[in-house]
C-alpha cells in the first residue's frame, strides 16, 4: 500500500483551520494546477493584455462524470483575463478546485 506525502494534506487541515489554501499550498497536492497558475502569473503583461490566452473567468471541470464550465465570479464568462487580475484569476481557480468543489 502507498501512503501519500504528508504535505498533500496541508490543502485539506488549512481548510479545517479556516484558513485561505494559496499557491504555494497546492504545489504538492496538484503540480498541475500549481505550474499552470505559475505560467500564468510569469507571463509578459503585455502578452497577456493582447487576450492570446484567450482566457475569461470560467473554468472546465469534471463532476459525477460531465463536462461542465463553471464561471469564477458573477459573469465570469464575461470577464477576459488580463494582467491586472492575473492574481485575482488564480486565486479564484484555486479557491474553485479546493472549496467549493469540495464543499
Amino acid at each position: 500500500m502507498m501512503y501519500k506525502s504528508k504535505k498533500n494534506y496541508r490543502v485539506f487541515f488549512l481548510q479545517l483551520a479556516g484558513k485561505g489554501v494559496l499557491l504555494k499550498d497546492i504545489r504538492d497536492a496538484d503540480p498541475f494546477l500549481y505550474c499552470s497558475c505559475k505560467e500564468i502569473l510569469n507571463m509578459n503583461s503585455k502578452i497577456v493584455d493582447q487576450d492570446v490566452l484567450g482566457l475569461t473567468f470560467v473554468c472546465e471541470v469534471e463532476l459525477l462524470g460531465l463536462r461542465r464550465e463553471i464561471e469564477l465570479c458573477p459573469n465570469g464568462k464575461d470577464i477576459i483575463l488580463d494582467s491586472k487580475i492575473m492574481e485575482y484569476y488564480v486565486t479564484l481557480a484555486i479557491q474553485l478546485r479546493y472549496v467549493t468543489l469540495i464543499a
